[in-house]
C-alpha cells in the first residue's frame, strides 16, 4: 500500500511540474511544445490510474485544442469531464474554457452558463484568482450583449477578487469597466480606470493590450465631445492594430477616427477613414461611407462586442 502510495506521490509532482511548463508554454502562444508536455503528462497520470489527474490533463490540453480552432472536440471532451467528475479544480477548468469556447462562437448565452458554473466552483475553493477571472468572464459576457450595469457589477468583483499588484489581467479588467462606466455616463471614473490601464500596461511593456483602453479613451473622449484627443488615442490603437495585424480593432479604430474626424469638422478625413472601413469590411454595403457621414453611429456601437 506505501508503496502504491508513493507511487501516485511521485506522479503527481511530475504531473505538477509538467503542467507548470506546459501551462508556460500556452502561456507565450508555443502551442507544440504546450501539447508535448500535456502529452507527457497525460501517459504519466493514466500509467498512475488516477482519475483526478487524467481529467487535468484532458483539461489543460482542450484548451489547447480551442486554440487551434478544434471547437467540437474540446467542448466534447470538457463537457464529459463536467459532467462525471465531482473535482472542484477540474470542474472549474473544464466549465471556464467551455465559457471560452461558447463566447468565440457567439453562442453567449451558454457561454454565460459554462462562466458562472466556474466561479461556483472558484468561490468553492476560495480561489481568489480565478473567482476573479471567472467574474470578469462574466462580465465580458453581459457587457457584449449591452447589459451594462450588470457587467460592472462583475468586473467589481473581479476587481476586489484580484491580486492589487499591476498585471495584464487586472488592466484588463480595468479597461472594461472604465468602459462601462463611460457608457452608463459615469465619466469621472471612467476616465480614471482607463488612464489607469493604460499606464499599467504601458509599464509592463504589454504595447498589444494598450490596443483596448486606447479605443476606450477614443470613444469616451468622443462622448465628451472633445474629439481632438478622440482622434490622437485613435491614430495610436490603429498603428498598434495594424502592427499586431488586429482586424477588428483596426475595424474599430476607423470608425472612431472617422468620427473624430466628423466632429472636428475634416469631411475629407472622416470619408477618408469611413472609405477605408467600407472597402476592407463591408465591400457590399456601397452606402455606409455616405450614412456614417450623416448619421451619429455611436449609440448603435459596443466597442467591446
Amino acid at each position: 500500500m506505501s508503496k502504491k502510495k508513493d507511487e501516485l506521490m511521485d506522479a503527481v509532482a511530475q504531473c505538477t511540474r509538467l503542467r507548470a511548463l506546459a501551462e508556460q508554454a500556452f502561456g507565450a502562444g508555443a502551442l507544440d511544445a504546450s501539447e508535448r508536455l500535456i502529452d507527457q503528462w497525460l501517459e504519466i497520470a493514466t500509467a498512475s490510474g488516477d482519475a483526478v489527474l487524467i481529467d487535468r490533463a484532458c483539461c489543460i490540453r482542450s484548451a489547447v485544442q480551442l486554440e487551434r480552432g478544434s471547437f467540437e472536440e474540446a467542448t466534447a471532451t470538457l463537457g464529459k469531464i463536467l459532467l462525471r467528475s465531482a473535482e472542484l479544480e477540474n470542474r472549474f477548468l473544464a466549465a471556464y474554457t467551455l465559457g471560452r469556447a461558447y463566447d468565440r462562437r457567439k453562442d453567449w448565452k451558454r457561454a454565460l452558463f459554462y462562466a458562472r458554473l466556474a466561479r461556483e466552483s472558484a468561490e468553492n475553493l476560495a480561489r481568489e484568482d480565478w473567482i476573479a477571472s471567472s467574474e470578469n468572464q462574466i462580465g465580458n459576457l453581459l457587457l457584449t450583449s449591452s447589459y451594462f450595469d450588470e457587467a460592472i457589477q462583475s468586473f467589481e468583483r473581479a476587481l476586489t477578487s484580484s491580486p492589487s499588484v499591476r498585471s495584464v489581467d487586472r488592466s484588463v479588467i480595468i479597461d472594461n469597466l472604465g468602459y462601462c462606466y463611460i457608457v452608463r455616463g459615469r465619466f469621472a471614473q471612467g476616465f480614471r480606470c482607463l488612464f489607469e490601464s493604460l499606464r499599467a500596461l504601458r509599464s509592463l511593456g504589454a504595447r498589444r493590450y494598450e490596443i483596448e483602453p486606447r479605443m476606450s479613451l477614443s470613444f469616451a473622449y468622443l462622448e465628451v465631445e472633445r474629439p481632438e484627443q478622440s482622434l490622437r488615442h485613435g491614430l495610436a490603437a490603429l498603428a498598434l492594430a495594424e502592427e499586431f495585424s488586429d482586424p477588428d480593432s483596426i475595424k474599430t479604430s476607423l470608425f472612431l477616427l472617422g468620427e473624430a474626424a466628423k466632429l472636428l469638422g475634416n469631411d475629407d478625413g472622416a470619408q477618408s477613414y469611413f472609405r477605408r472601413l467600407q472597402d476592407a469590411y463591408y465591400p457590399n454595403d456601397t452606402q455606409l461611407t455616405d450614412m456614417l457621414m450623416v448619421v451619429d453611429a455611436r449609440s448603435m456601437v459596443n466597442l467591446k462586442a
